[in-house]
């Protein structure tokens, strides 16, 4: 297929750390028909921004699929063709080529730029609403070609996370909301397009050893980033609950994030399990990890019992047992919880750990069921045409 019947489609992200909302673009764009689309990427914050990671883990890998990368703070620069620009070098060789066939408006009005330069795309992809909100509310935009990405949801934030969108105004929204759960997030919304598109990645199974653990503690993870937006006080609240009722066992906390700063220690301390629990830091290949560590069983965050994030699904190929504390219960029945356990009761949720944690047996089936949901559901070549189809047909 040419160059000139491709469609071209713009993914404006924030940053490229090895986080959830940045493996879901990556698994996207990775997927995606190369035949079909041409990918470019609006990347909104400087390079190395957040000092809580050390690389921008998906970067290079972008660039690898052959997708070219602008930087916002050069994008707003008078002198951007001529090639004054801090692109990383593999762009930047390809990058006055590629400004020649785009229109990039010369102006001291930097919205009038961006409208520019974004009217040049099929479709413009915002991963995540606050990607959206930096760069076109803050610009006075809302182009007809925007899709936006949901990538968190309402419990994460103290304050409405749709509080600034202008609720009448029409939005193309793509997310892994069922129907009904759609109805609570989006509540107040009387105008938007909805696109259902579930995390998706290669869903390849692989072993965990035995690890002979007499007189050992059992451990038992968590996967996250550490963000006031991630609570972590159930998953304390249940290890102290366990440890009182004789148990021997840790908790590790694996992620990247300051727990000092974020008062996390300080929380231990308190509840004097300072000892029982760790925060190992960000870990860059979950089953590599897993083949070592002698975990016994996972805690997750759930979303009205979807778990909420590529971490679960990963750790699914495992065959490790998760459960999980549901931080967004709004009722509704999910046929999901029958598979991933959900709780919303600390009593309940510390009773089905024990349990697991003393039968092998329950842990293996739970473990087996698991890891077979998520090779039906989130195998990404059974859904990457969902995005297809909605390029093809002009976001409708």
């Amino acid at each position: 297929m040419s160059d000139l019947k491709k469609k071209k489609i713009l993914w404006v992200v924030y940053d490229f750390y090895q986080a959830g909302g940045q493996r879901y673009v990556y698994e996207i764009c990775k997927t995606l028909n190369k035949e079909k689309f041409d990918i470019d990427f609006l990347k909104v914050a400087p390079i190395g921004n957040d000092k809580n990671w050390d690389k921008e883990y998906y970067f290079q890998p972008t660039l690898d699929l052959g997708c070219h990368i602008f930087l916002l703070e050069d994008l707003l620069k008078p002198n951007l063709q001529n090639g004054n620009n801090k692109v990383l070098e593999k762009t930047k060789k390809v990058f006055n080529k590629l400004a020649s066939k785009i229109t990039i408006q010369h102006s001291d009005n930097e919205s009038t730029k961006l409208k520019a330069f974004l009217a040049n795309y099929d479709h413009v992809n915002f991963s995540g609403l606050n990607v959206y909100l930096t760069l076109c509310t803050e610009n006075k935009l809302n182009p007809e070609n925007g899709i936006i990405h949901i990538l968190t949801a309402r419990f994460q934030d103290k304050k409405n996370i749709y509080e600034h969108f202008i609720k009448d105004r029409h939005y193309h929204f793509v997310s892994a909301f069922s129907k009904d759960t759609l109805k609570f997030e989006l509540a107040g919304f009387s105008n938007f397009s909805h696109t259902y598109y579930p995390l998706g990645f290669e869903t390849v199974p692989y072993e965990i050893p035995q690890i002979q653990k007499k007189d050992k503690p059992h451990i038992i993870a968590v996967f996250t980033r550490l963000s006031s937006m991630k609570p972590l006080d159930p998953y304390f609240y249940a290890i102290k609950l366990l440890l009182e009722r004789g148990l021997h066992v840790e908790l590790r906390v694996y992620g990247a994030g300051d727990p000092e700063e974020l008062g996390l220690i300080r929380q231990l301390n308190y509840l004097y399990i300072a000892d029982k629990v760790s925060f190992p830091g960000h870990v860059e290949s979950i089953p590599e990890l897993l083949k070592t560590a002698g975990i016994d069983l996972l805690w997750f965050q759930s979303n009205n019992q979807l778990p909420a994030g590529y971490a679960a699904l990963e750790i699914a190929m495992s065959a490790l047992p998760q459960i999980f504390w549901d931080f967004a219960d709004i009722g509704l029945k999910n046929p999901i919880g029958e598979v991933f356990p959900s709780f919303t009761s600390l009593t309940e949720f510390v009773e089905f750990s024990e349990k697991l944690l003393y039968s092998k047996d329950l842990r293996n089936n739970l473990g087996k069921q698991q890891l077979e949901y998520v090779q039906l559901h989130n195998t990404i070549e059974s859904h990457i045409h969902i995005l297809e189809e909605l390029y093809e047909n002009n976001g409708r």
